[in-house]
């Protein structure tokens, strides 16, 4: 099932929502789950218990663990049965949605960790690839975060930017130095990103072993559009993802084409401990075709960038110039 992140026309920035993908619509599972409550046992903490397995972040809905799952397949249930397109919530609300009705946000909006998993840029020129053991990574901090359709800001300090198509391995069971044999475990579901990087500033960082600034810039990492939960092992490495400049595919991937492995990147970056709605990206960069890995893709101002996956949706960007703002 997809879950996204959203405000209604005229909420406050800080009432967003979770809502659900079903039969087409988007629902709110919040009033949704208060409905249920309301029509199966005419319940008066309706509202209450729907706070509670709903909050307003999935981060937080994740936190809440198996019964927040259970109480989503309830609700997708109570949905489909009920008619999508007849829904109301206790009080008569509106409780379903066209995507053209609400406002669509990063699905994880401050992870205490976001990371997109590295590799050397000099491997791509090595012979035969080198072997790395260890899944090396940097972070994309949370005010670079743009959701579906936001423009990519070309940054004013670079003349060099590419885009890389992700897929953002979402954590949703807390763990600290996980065994391999368990990483799955604490895997909730998955998500697009685009990484995008100022090529130029992140090799001179490279050379200090530093690659902040060149990955992180406003606009610099495209993320959602929904989180796709409830798949099992098997269908989450099937996950197929490609990016596109202008139409044009440029990068395809799935997850057992990498060179790293989702048990080996949570083994790895669990030393640091995680937590429910914390990412960890691993992107077409470092994925096989043939014996090569693939390259991050350079685009222009004016360029459209689509990362897409058929499970999830797409993120669609347009690269605009700054406009005179400094950057």
């Amino acid at each position: 099932m997809k879950l996204y992140l959203a405000l209604h026309e005229s909420s406050h920035p800080d009432q967003t929502r979770i809502l659900a993908e079903v039969d087409g619509k988007l629902i709110d599972l919040n009033l949704a789950y208060a409905a249920l409550l309301s029509e199966t046992a005419n319940h008066a903490s309706a509202y209450e218990l729907a706070d509670y397995y709903f909050p307003p972040t999935l981060a937080a809905f994740l936190q809440r663990g198996e019964p927040a799952r259970e109480a989503l397949d309830e609700v997708a249930t109570f949905a489909r049965r009920s008619g999508v397109g007849e829904l109301r919530g206790p009080a008569r609300e509106k409780i379903a949605y066209d995507a053209k009705e609400v406002r669509l946000l990063p699905p994880l909006q401050n992870p205490e960790k976001s990371f997109v998993i590295g590799f050397s840029d000099r491997a791509r020129v090595i012979d035969p690839l080198p072997k790395a053991d260890i899944p090396t990574g940097f972070y994309k901090l949370p005010q670079t975060f743009v959701a579906n359709r936001a423009p990519i800001v070309w940054p004013k300090f670079s003349n060099e930017v590419d885009a890389d198509g992700c897929l953002a391995i979402v954590i949703g069971k807390a763990g600290k130095r996980i065994a391999p044999e368990k990483a799955w475990e604490h895997v909730a579901g998955a998500m697009l990103m685009i990484d995008i990087t100022a090529r130029d500033v992140n090799k001179r960082e490279g050379l200090t072993n530093n690659n902040l600034l060149g990955k992180n810039f406003p606009s610099s990492t495209c993320l959602g559009p929904a989180v796709l939960i409830g798949n099992s092992r098997k269908d989450f490495e099937a996950l197929e993802v490609e990016l596109s400049i202008n139409r044009v595919v440029k990068q395809r991937f799935a997850l057992r084409d990498c060179v790293f492995t989702v048990e080996q990147i949570i083994a790895r970056w669990s030393i640091l401990g995680i937590k429910p709605g914390d990412w960890l990206a691993i992107g077409a960069s470092m994925a096989l075709t043939g014996d090569r890995l693939q390259n991050p893709v350079p685009f222009k101002i004016g360029s459209t960038i689509r990362c897409f996956s058929p499970a999830i949706g797409e993120l669609s960007h347009q690269v605009v110039p700054s406009g005179g703002l400094r950057r």
